[in-house]
């Protein structure tokens, strides 16, 4: 049996749902203590963990940032970062007004764990206490799907209680889910760029496309492939280029701008760069000696 606290704080927002369970199971796999969606601003949100009640929390920053001190190290962590801790322990965390300046906006979870402490375990030692999460992962969705839950009245905690190990093992999977979401997203900005090549975009227009930002897109798409995006994008004009130089008797201009080049000037300068040769040069090496496939 399960009771619901609900409290709503004057300065800062609170949508927090604390449970008090009796012995109905006497050790369970995972049980949920509390649940809760805030928004801090101001020094006064601090939390010492070293004489907290045994238990694991979870809390996942939605917008803004906090601190996190750990191993005498702070450590701020902002949108899209979790961090994982077991109570009691030497950890840490406020807001701190000077450093983070934008409202703190999370959600968190705190539980104990019977059973499923090896998962904890697990967790910590392959991912760390602060472990990077995007919003559309498994186990942030499960956050809010437990949150949604805690709001009812007189659920169950045996519902809420195999919500949470579900979350556990979502967190387990973080590794399989980024390479899943990385080769989604590797073929999914190669199908883009292969289709608006001809077009003035950057990597800047794909990533926002894809629906993630530059510096994302750039990392997995270079671990991935091992060539950087814009060394894609510029190849896949440069070959239509070269294939137009060889083909047709068009002017420069017009090849520049049917391959997606901003200008004539920046499509001479790039084509000498991977080609070694200007693109009159090339025009003219193609009439004397006859066109073959270039390597790009």
């Amino acid at each position: 049996m399960c009771q619901k606290e609900n409290m709503t704080g004057k300065k800062d927002m609170q949508d927090n749902y604390a449970f008090h369970f009796l012995n109905d199971v006497e050790h369970p796999v995972v049980r949920l203590n509390a649940v809760g969606k805030e928004r801090r601003s101001i020094d006064a949100y601090y939390w010492d963990n070293s004489k907290r009640p045994e238990c694991y929390l979870f809390q996942y920053t939605l917008n803004g940032s906090g601190t996190v001190k750990m191993e005498g190290e702070e450590r701020v962590v902002c949108k899209g970062m979790g961090f994982f801790l077991k109570m009691p322990g030497p950890e840490s965390y406020y807001f701190d007004e000077k450093k983070n300046e934008a409202p703190w906006e999370f959600i968190y979870m705190l539980f104990e764990c019977g059973a499923a402490e090896e998962y904890c375990r697990y967790i910590q030692g392959r991912f760390g206490k602060i472990i990077d999460l995007p919003c559309c992962s498994r186990a942030v969705e499960l956050m809010f799907e437990i949150h949604a839950q805690a709001k009812r009245q007189n659920q169950s905690p045996f519902l809420l209680g195999s919500m949470v190990f579900s979350f556990l093992c979502a967190l387990c999977s973080i590794d399989k889910e980024r390479k899943e979401k990385s080769t989604s997203l590797i073929v999914n900005a190669k199908a883009c760029m292969e289709e608006l090549f001809t077009q003035p975009v950057g990597i800047c227009d794909v990533a926002a496309i894809c629906h993630v930002s530059q510096g994302h897109l750039s990392r997995e798409f270079t671990k991935m492939t091992g060539v950087r995006p814009n060394e894609y994008l510029t190849k896949l004009r440069l070959k239509k280029a070269v294939d137009m130089l060889g083909s047709t008797s068009k002017a420069l201009a017009e090849i520049s701008a049917a391959c997606g080049f901003s200008c004539t000037n920046y499509f001479q300068k790039v084509f000498k760069k991977y080609m070694g040769m200007s693109p009159v040069q090339f025009r003219k090496y193609v009439k004397s000696e006859g066109y073959s496939k270039f390597q790009i």
